[in-house]
């Protein structure tokens, strides 16, 4: 059984209603940490609101697949149209930026990020994982090194804070009461939990193909159900900032 125990719902700010919804997830469930799309529309309503919830933890959704870079004259990730190519689009699925050009893009979303909320985000992680991909971990380094900042890992590639590792295939998963149980019950220590809460508008249904399913993961984190099941296992729910840095 687990010891401490991070809810992350990702895509913070990518539309209003999964936004409220990430929220509802936090102020009635056990979400306890989000991460914001700060190429999306609906950032800056996102991080807003989050000033409502201070024992939220806010970080970075770093993205490179959806929407439109904050950075011009890129164009290792980008289409004609200046468009971020999406998955599908490249010869392997996924996506592959110049080191340079994506430095600069992930660096111009942190910053966008300091300058709407007035603080650091609390950790960085990515849409789509594509701060894991091997070609793009040096990146991910440096800017966690840059900013003092954590981020997500599934095998341990900084040493500055504490590991926990992700937990991140419940996604288009039969979500129900038992297989949430299951994964906390099977880990020890620490772990963090990725989900993707959600109320559905026409946006979310538009951009994303895991839609339906968000609004099912809303109804188990805010369930007594779960939550009971978090107390009586004397589960501490933390987020990314009360990791310290070790050095």
């Amino acid at each position: 059984m687990i010891k401490q125990l991070i809810v992350n719902a990702d895509d913070f700010g990518m539309t209003q209603a999964n936004t409220i919804g990430i929220l509802v997830a936090h102020s009635q469930g056990i979400v306890t940490s989000t991460t914001c799309m700060m190429n999306m529309p609906y950032a800056h309503f996102a991080l807003k609101q989050a000033q409502n919830y201070p024992h939220l933890g806010v970080g970075v959704h770093l993205v490179l697949t959806v929407g439109r870079p904050l950075i011009d004259g890129a164009h290792s990730y980008t289409d004609v149209n200046g468009n971020f190519i999406r998955p599908k689009d490249y010869p392997d699925g996924k996506p592959h930026g110049d080191s340079e050009e994506l430095y600069r893009e992930w660096k111009a979303q942190i910053e966008k990020f300091i300058e709407m909320a007035g603080h650091k985000p609390t950790h960085i992680d990515s849409h789509h994982h594509v701060h894991l991909l091997p070609w793009h971990i040096e990146v991910t380094k440096r800017l966690a090194k840059e900013y003092d900042l954590p981020i997500r890992q599934r095998e341990q590639i900084i040493d500055t804070y504490p590991y926990i590792p992700v937990y991140d295939k419940m996604y288009n998963e039969d979500v129900n009461y038992q297989y949430v149980t299951k994964v906390l019950q099977s880990h020890s220590g620490s772990l963090e939990f990725m989900c993707h809460p959600a109320y559905l508008d026409q946006r979310l249904y538009d951009m994303s193909s895991y839609n339906l399913p968000r609004m099912k993961e809303l109804e188990l984190l805010t369930s007594n159900e779960l939550k009971d099941f978090i107390q009586q296992n004397h589960i501490e729910l933390i987020n990314f900032s009360h990791l310290h840095n070790k050095h």
